[in-house]
């Protein structure tokens, strides 16, 4: 049998087939690493094997002679020397032979792997005596449970069965045995034992149980695990508290313990007992737990499916939506709401606005098709794009891609008649049905309205492709697969599709749902939920019974459980300004005497310090680092401490997770240029040329496959290949069936029906061939040239039409041979479509496995790395390769702008040291729906965009705040700067003694300013986007600030940096200036862009067209000019920022920038200079607003007007109050003076030139006056001017 087969026979005594599938064949021999026999079957060069290559090979063979003999009784030795064999094994390196073990375990054709197995379980103490008894099966548990077997994916198949034959039937081998086993360790307990074996088995123990319960659920009701449990944790109180082993089975049996619950439905609260610390709420949740809402209605969150099924989009009733605050009603507590409450939240963040769009289409189109077409339409902040008159062309299913559909639709009309080459280019530029996009396909038949869920899986703009989106000018066509995978029901409703006419279905395609970026979290939660498994829940889960009363004392955090050895110290030498110097950190030894010496050795300062020993020293770190306070800086020392003490403390691999991808790849550019190397990037939207390299799929490329893992590729490749075929001719079958032809339904009726058969077979029993046109049956079928008149109807009685049919099928009346047909066709296409589901259903299964093959190898590329960087979404998309990881470190950068729901799923099992650095007073996470928002009424009851970070920072209602560590010396701004965010938010910020001497803006009366205008913004863009707000006024005044500043000839246009709180005016800024400047986007400001429906639109004519002078090339303008909106520049800074606040109106409606977390970031991104562009009083009702403007009146840096000075006339007055002035007075631009060139030999420098150009043009002054102030005289007209 190949090593593929996942048939299952009892194992619970009898001989089953086994898998075999090893890399020697039948009784070869392994190859080691890439020396085996390629997946063509042609060989390899070999070379010579080492001396350690070839011991490796007889230990192996002489273990593997203990398995072909069968276990007899009482023969202690073979036992002994099997499983300590094996645990070598497992422990050498050699991974051909670490993956070979477990294959060998469950070969029951050669090899008697389960029956030794099961003798192991089947020993009780009675036989072999307490201490042979604990002797034996310690080997056991601990090669049952070694790494090399928990964490390689290429074998988890055959581990997976060793663990159902451990297991047994709902745990009746597993059971017993720990019950005899952990008896025994009780009653040895005060023996003169090596307290160290006691540990390593209660661990081994522990693990395996929870190894089968994670496996078999069933195991879960087995009657005696409860007290098993309750028996370990008995044993683990009785042994050393400081064991790390004894600390990480307990925390398992915990584990455990609450699966049992959560499979007994024990963690579900009566409603009614929650009254506690509920006396202050001023409104309470009305509960009503799931259940009959509608199909996907369910409790358990593991049970719902993560896409909405077409009965949950149809639901009337309220969703429900868990609160965050811990007093109101849930029907659990602890881990388990916990996950289930950001489950939901951030599903319906997802899904929310998209169920509601499809339930009124649904229902449109139940009146008619077409009722549900639209052009475009949205909903909040969800986009949908309509693709008319859509049907399901064609299925295909290949070896290679699987099962895809082929949907086509009309060619939108401006392409229907372009040239193929104008319809490619078109398709190549355009964001629409970009991989990886949700599709929707809602079709109507018979009235009855239906929806599927797709995803695009290839976008084919080559005209040369039979089907693409530029192949055809009349229609185009996408090729996409089932979102949800391979379903059943959902894969008949394909088969369906395939029948429709255009004109019954509609395609809707949603841009902003990537499955990709959510579902992996999604299915982490669950996951999480279902082992009941979540690291530092001390900290993190609130506690509804908390009671503060008499507790002042602050939370004691225990150092990494790595760490905790009396023994252990941190290293700090690699962040020492003198390399001879010594520093080492013990954790749980007090930092006092430490600090001064860390201090005075480094370049940190104090609270930099305080911050890098709490977080060495405590498992779980909240770091916050208001801006410019290097918060990234104190992440890297941290890091380098942590690799230095990598090996002493055995913690793997660090974790490195970011929001984004700009801060990730900044934060690992920092580490190499520390001197950090082995690092590896997971995911592939790096943008940066010093990450090239490090990228994971690049670097596995190199890391061969092991000769057992090629040999398993290579009969996983070839049972593919052998389903293509099949499942090819039933498809097409199926697609034949809508004609009910002879063709399609003769080879069923010969098979099942040769009687009736024979009566339509061309030919007779003599051998001669009927001539004719028409087959006799599809004549047959339609009752011409027959008189039909006499003829009785068995009026549609099945029985009683085959029994007549197989007499005298011409004896049928017309309306019978009708549902005969349709009875012979819907057998035929049952049995095909079973056959077709089942070869297309393996051949997923297939994939899988080739699939944990290529994490395998990842995973052990992965193993060799100091530094693992990540997303959030990331992390979520290769959890299954990560949670195999020893990797017991994480660092989350930027954590306040992470959800909370992503944070949770960041914590991969090995973790044991989480560190958070961010700023909670900054940017909130980002989500979709407003109504989830704290900013918002009814998002209060949720705050969703509310992260870990700033819940634990400020406290869960009556649990206090959690320790946090601040930085409180910022490097970034000048005191007028820092001072508008020291006297609002952070009181206890100091200006480090360089941010004192930071230059003056040039060009600039003013290094901070608030230019007040009353300019209303503009009107709505559009109904359908009331969230893009602009003020094309103050687009053109940052315009002209702009190139005067880079006029200057001191900055660079990269110095500077435009922002904007609303992506509406970042169109209009973007239009503004790119005939200027080359504009830089960040990708998340383009991708807002595009899901907000702005075109890339170009100016066709100078912003300034009033007599300003001729348009600068862009090369005059200097380089690049990044634009951003505010959301999307934390974590970034510049020179000089300037700031379209664009809100202006008599309704003092500020928007976007009411919440002190927007204000902050806007104030704290400029070095040198600031300047702000907005309508005060429209912002002044807003009281961190109203505390910044008091602050700049108080300093004369607010005004109606902008002071603008020259360098080397600083005497010379020089403002600006509408966009115009600039063209006048800009210093250092003649070309703008034209048209007071008869004045120039009186006005002798550029500045002077521009102040006096203002007087003359404004009517404020003469040139006789100016004349006679300058003391020049004016020269006659045609005078030659001075030079």
């Amino acid at each position: 049998m190949p090593p593929h087969n996942r048939g299952r026979s009892s194992r619970g005594g009898g001989r089953r087939r086994g898998r075999g599938g090893h890399p020697e064949g039948r009784g070869g021999h392994p190859s080691n690493g890439s020396r085996g026999p390629s997946v063509s079957g042609q060989p390899n060069v070999s070379t010579e094997r080492t001396p350690e290559e070839l011991q490796a090979k007889e230990d192996y063979m002489s273990w593997k002679n203990l398995l072909r003999k069968p276990p007899k009784h009482g023969d202690w030795q073979t036992v002994r020397s099997l499983w300590n064999g094996a645990l070598q094994i497992l422990g050498s390196g050699n991974k051909d032979w670490q993956q070979r073990l477990p294959r060998d375990l469950v070969d029951e054709e050669q090899l008697e792997g389960y029956k030794h197995i099961r003798h192991l379980l089947e020993l009780r103490p009675e036989a072999t005596g307490n201490s042979r008894f604990i002797e034996l099966s310690g080997p056991f548990l601990e090669a049952a449970t070694h790494p090399a077997l928990l964490d390689c994916l290429s074998v988890d198949i055959y581990v997976g069965d060793i663990y159902n034959f451990i297991s047994g039937s709902g745990g009746t081998r597993i059971v017993p045995f720990s019950q005899s086993l952990s008896l025994t360790l009780w009653e040895e307990l005060p023996k003169s034992w090596d307290m160290k074996t006691f540990d390593t088995i209660l661990f081994a123990m522990v693990t395996s149980l929870r190894e089968v319960v994670r496996r078999n659920q069933k195991a879960l009701f087995h009657e005696d695990l409860p007290g098993l449990m309750d028996r370990l944790k008995d044993i683990s109180d009785r042994l050393d508290p400081k064991s790390t082993l004894v600390q990480s089975a307990t925390r398992r049996v915990t584990e455990i313990q609450r699966m049992i619950q959560r499979a007994r439905g024990l963690l579900v609260k009566d409603i009614d007992q929650q009254t506690k610390a509920r006396d202050t709420l001023t409104y309470q949740l009305d509960i009503k737990v799931p259940g009959d809402r509608h199909d996907n209605d369910n409790m358990d969150i593991t049970e719902v499916k993560i896409l909405p099924t077409e009965e949950e989009i149809r639901s009337v009733h309220p969703e429900f939506l868990p609160s965050t605050d811990i007093r109101q009603l849930h029907f659990s507590q602890g881990v388990e709401r916990l996950l289930d409450t950001h489950f939901r939240l951030l599903r319906h963040d997802i899904f929310g606005e998209l169920k509601s769009i499809l339930g009124a289409q649904l229902r449109a189109c139940e009146i008619g098709p077409q009722q549900a077409q639209s052009p475009r339409s949205s909903s909040g902040n969800l986009n949908a794009v309509f693709y008319n008159n859509a049907c399901v062309q064609w299925l295909a299913f290949t070896k290679r891609r699987g099962l895809e559909a082929q949907i086509s639709f009309p060619q939108p009309d401006h392409l229907q008649k372009k040239s193929v080459f104008e319809r490619k280019l078109w398709w190549e530029d355009s964001k629409r049905l970009q991989e990886g996009s949700l599709l929707c396909f809602l079709s109507s038949i018979d009235g009855v309205g239906s929806l599927l869920f797709f995803t695009v899986s290839q976008r084919l703009t080559d005209p040369e492709e039979r089907y693409g989106l530029a192949s055809s000018g009349h229609f185009a066509t996408i090729i996409s697969t089932l979102a949800s995978g391979i379903d059943r029901g959902q894969v008949v409703s394909l088969m369906k599709l395939t029948h429709l006419e255009r004109d019954q279905s509609v395609l809707i395609e949603f841009p902003g749902i990537l499955l990709g970026t959510f579902v992996p979290t999604l299915e982490n939660l669950q996951h999480m939920q279902k082992v009941s498994h979540l690291p530092f829940e001390d900290w993190i889960v609130p506690d509804v019974e908390y009671d503060p009363v008499g507790k002042t004392e602050e939370l004691q955090v225990p150092p990494p459980l790595y760490a905790r050895a009396d023994s252990f110290a941190f290293d700090l030498k690699p962040i020492l300004k003198d390399p001879t110097d010594a520093l080492s950190l013990r954790p749980g030894s007090g930092s006092h005497d430490i600090l001064p010496k860390l201090e005075q050795s480094t370049t940190l300062d104090r609270g930099q310090c305080q911050a890098l020993i709490g977080a060495l020293t405590s498992e779980f770190t909240l770091i916050q680092g208001p801006p410019g306070t290097g918060k990234s800086y104190l992440g890297l020392q941290i890091m380098r401490v942590l690799i230095a003490n990598k090996e002493a403390a055995n913690i793997g691999p660090i974790l490195v997770v970011c929001y984004t991808n700009h801060a990730l790849d900044q934060f690992l550019e920092h580490l190499m240029a520390s001197g950090i190397k082995k690092v590896i990037r997971i995911g592939g939207q790096s943008t940066s040329p010093v990450l090239k390299g490090k990228n994971l799929r690049l670097i596995a490329q190199s890391e061969g496959k092991t000769g057992g893992e090629r040999h398993l590729v290579g009969c996983l490749y070839g049972s593919m290949e052998a389903q293509e075929g099949p499942v090819t001719s039933r498809l097409k079958l199926l697609r034949g069936l809508q004609t009910s032809s002879w063709e399609a339904l003769s080879s069923h009726l010969r098979l099942n029906y040769p009687k009736i058969h024979s009566q339509f077979n061309c030919t007779d029993k003599d051998g001669f061939t009927r001539v004719g046109r028409v087959q006799p049956f599809d004549l047959w079928k339609t009752g011409k040239g027959e008189n039909l008149q006499q003829l009785n109807s068995a009026a549609g009685d099945l029985t009683t039409i085959l029994s007549t049919a197989r007499n005298n099928a011409y004896q049928l009346a017309l309306a019978d041979r009708k549902v005969f047909v349709d009875h012979i066709t819907s057998e035929i296409r049952t049995i095909t479509f079973n056959e077709a589901f089942d070869g297309i259903k393996e051949d997923y299964r297939l994939r899988q496995q080739i699939a944990n093959v290529h994490d395998e190898i990842d995973r052990r590329v992965l193993e060799t790395a100091d530094v693992i960087g990540v997303t959030t979404s990331g992390l979520a998309k290769r959890i299954s390769v990560l949670r195999h990881l020893n990797a017991k470190v994480v660092i989350c950068e930027e954590a306040g702008e992470v959800l909370e729901a992503h944070m949770l799923s960041a914590l991969v099992p090995s973790v044991q040291h989480l560190i958070q650095i961010g700023d909670h007073q900054q940017l909130r996470p980002q989500i979709n729906n407003f109504n989830l928002s704290g900013e918002s009424q009814q998002g209060r009851l949720y705050r969703l965009d509310r992260s870990q970070f700033e819940r634990l920072a400020i406290g869960d209602h009556n649990k206090p705040p959690f320790p946090v560590a601040q930085l409180n010396v910022q490097r970034r701004m000048r005191p007028e700067i820092s001072v508008l965010i020291r006297a609002t938010l952070y009181g206890r910020l100091v200006d480090h003694e360089n941010t004192k001497s930071l230059p003056d803006v040039v060009g600039m009366r003013k290094n901070v300013f608030w230019y007040d205008h009353t300019h209303p913004e503009d009107g709505s863009r559009s109904e359908a986007n009331q969230t893009s707000k602009s003020n094309a006024w103050e687009a053109k005044m940052v315009h002209g600030l702009v190139r005067h500043i880079v006029r200057q000839g001191v900055y660079s246009s990269k110095d500077i940096a435009v922002l904007t709180p609303y992506v509406g005016q970042l169109q209009k800024l973007r239009a503004a200036m790119r005939m200027d400047f080359e504009i830089v986007l960040s990708d998340r400001d383009e991708e807002t862009l595009i899901k907000d429906g702005f075109p890339d639109e170009k100016p066709s004519s100078n912003f300034y067209n009033q007599g300003a002078g001729p348009v600068l090339e862009k090369k005059a303008m200097s380089d690049l000019l990044r634009i951003a909106t505010v959301d999307n520049f934390q974590g970034e800074e510049a020179k000089i920022i300037i700031v379209s606040l664009v809100r202006s109106n008599n309704r003092k409606e500020v928007g976007f920038l009411k919440t002190p977390n927007r204000i902050n970031v806007l104030l704290s991104r400029a070095q040198h200079g600031m300047y702000l562009i907005g309508n005060a009083s429209t912002y002044a009702n807003i009281p961190m607003w109203s505390q910044v403007i008091g602050i700049l009146r108080e300093n004369r840096s607010i005004g109606n007007a902008i002071a603008l000075c020259c360098s080397r006339h600083t005497e010379t007055e020089l403002s600006v109050s509408k966009p115009e002035d600039f063209a006048i007075v800009s210093p250092e631009d003649d070309s703008l003076i034209a048209a007071i060139s008869v004045w120039r030999n009186a006005i002798p420098t550029p500045c002077i030139r521009s102040s006096d150009a203002l007087k003359l043009v404004n009517g404020s002054s003469t040139p006789a006056v100016i004349a006679a102030q300058r003391t020049v005289a004016i020269p006659a007209v045609g005078a030659t001017p001075r030079s």
